[in-house]
């Protein structure tokens, strides 16, 4: 089997040593397998020149938008020259595990899946790190909708997802967001909302670095470009209304919260009761200091 990497490239030269030396490896242990790696870089910035290392060319290549387009038109791009059953997209400012995509390929395999989710790891400001999925209860939301509409996403990156290509929604890659930071959501919501399976591998096989670059680390980007994806879902025949409006309510909700003082966080609470009453059950359920305020 195939796995094609698609990463997108945006001024990010400092990444590239360990982002080349970790899909080196990976390819190491595909081979050994009898599995093949393939990865493109999508150069969106492209008043920069961008080559593939020579001596990694035969399983990875540059491909160069014409123009500044962002990271979900990236993603599809990469998408549309991947030739692999599975596609990872990969940040480049993150890194995989030298064993990564064998282990999750192993499990998509078995499980059936058409997203295997690994367990991740948060390296924190003081270089420290912290599971993100740290019990059970947590790891049987990966693939809950309801959770992803009523709390939030569940997946830190899609870097610790191996993805079935052929599962990957046409109106996800026909839609193409304007507002980077959410596409991943988007794409998750998708998929769920179509039955598709989410396979926990328990492991964390992906370490996620918040830097000022990671625009997954703010949240009123990435609440702006939810904004911009719930827009396009009313074009979606398959996506229900009532969905809609409840991820909609949500998202004001606790973007709301976290720009109100205290008074403020009780009177919005008390106006979604609802909403606030989830995500302390969840934030309780699951252990983890993330939930409701994130």
């Amino acid at each position: 089997m195939k796995i094609s990497v698609i990463t997108p490239f945006y001024e990010g030269d400092k990444y590239m040593d360990k982002l080349v030396d970790a899909l080196i490896a990976n390819e190491l242990s595909l081979t050994k397998m009898g599995h093949e790696l393939e990865v493109i870089l999508v150069n969106d910035s492209p008043w920069k020149k961008l080559e593939a290392p020579e001596a990694e060319s035969q399983f990875l290549r540059v491909i160069t938008n014409p123009e500044n387009k962002g990271i979900h038109y990236s993603r599809v791009a990469g998408l549309a020259e991947a030739t692999g059953e599975y596609i990872m997209f990969l940040d480049q400012d993150d890194i995989i595990t030298d064993d990564a995509l064998v282990k999750l390929l192993k499990s998509a395999v078995t499980s059936k899946a058409d997203v295997e989710v690994s367990n991740a790891s948060l390296e924190q400001s003081d270089g420290s790190q912290l599971l993100w999925y740290r019990n059970a209860a947590h790891k049987a939301l990966v693939g809950d909708l309801t959770t992803y509409l009523r709390i939030g996403i569940q997946i830190i990156s899609p870097g610790q997802c191996l993805i079935k290509k052929a599962s990957i929604p046409e109106f996800w890659k026909e839609h193409i967001m304007t507002k980077n930071g959410a596409d991943d959501y988007f794409l998750w919501l998708l998929m769920l909302a179509k039955g598709l399976k989410f396979h926990y591998y328990d492991e964390p096989l992906y370490v996620h670095k918040y830097t000022a670059a990671n625009l997954s680390a703010d949240t009123t980007v990435t609440d702006e470009s939810v904004f911009d994806f719930i827009d396009l879902l009313h074009d979606c025949e398959y996506f229900k209304q009532e969905d809609i409006f409840t991820l909609h309510e949500m998202i004001s909700y606790k973007n709301q919260f976290r720009a109100s003082n205290t008074f403020g966080k009780i009177t919005c609470s008390l106006a979604n009761l609802s909403l606030f009453i989830d995500n302390i059950k969840f934030k309780k359920k699951t252990g983890t200091g993330y939930g409701f305020n994130r």
